[in-house]
């Protein structure tokens, strides 16, 4: 997996218009408190939309490490996106988290009420909110989660 070049990730998923809104250490990062986020972005994305605006993940070089690092396409994999799943991608831009379901965590549509617009490294992008980063954070309950809890701001 080649390090995380947030900057070129954003900017290949935002030139695919893939709808996306960031979660996980990045959007801890955006709230205001810069760890160490990892060698991966989480992006929390609308299911089923069409396959071909997941070609901007194909694109970035995507290979899926669950499934023996073979290559992401958009004809075998893109239906299971199109059913809601998550994936797990390695691209040639960093580690891309795909998060559609998962605990703890509103529909898409319950996030984009909330999400705050941003610019992270020169490539506007939409954040969850604070309060459902929280949220997200104490449903999923790890080490690294209480961490952040403890240094994120309440609101």
């Amino acid at each position: 997996m080649s390090a995380l070049d947030l900057r070129a990730l954003l900017g290949a998923l935002q030139a695919a218009d893939v709808d996306t809104i960031v979660i996980g250490g990045v959007a801890v990062a955006a709230h205001g408190y810069a760890r160490d986020r990892g060698p991966r972005c989480g992006a929390r994305q609308r299911a089923g939309e069409p396959a071909p605006a997941r070609a901007g993940v194909a694109g970035a070089g995507a290979d899926l490490p669950t499934a023996g690092g073979r290559p992401f396409e958009v004809a075998q994999d893109g239906p299971a996106l199109q059913r809601g799943a998550n994936v797990t991608l390695d691209t040639r831009h960093g580690g891309l988290d795909i998060v559609q379901r998962v605990r703890g965590v509103p529909g898409y549509a319950a996030l984009a009420e909330r999400v705050v617009g941003t610019d992270l490294l020169g490539v506007p992008v939409q954040v969850c909110s604070l309060a459902d980063l929280r949220a997200m954070k104490e449903a999923r309950g790890s080490a690294q989660d209480r961490a952040d809890l403890e240094r994120l701001p309440q609101r």
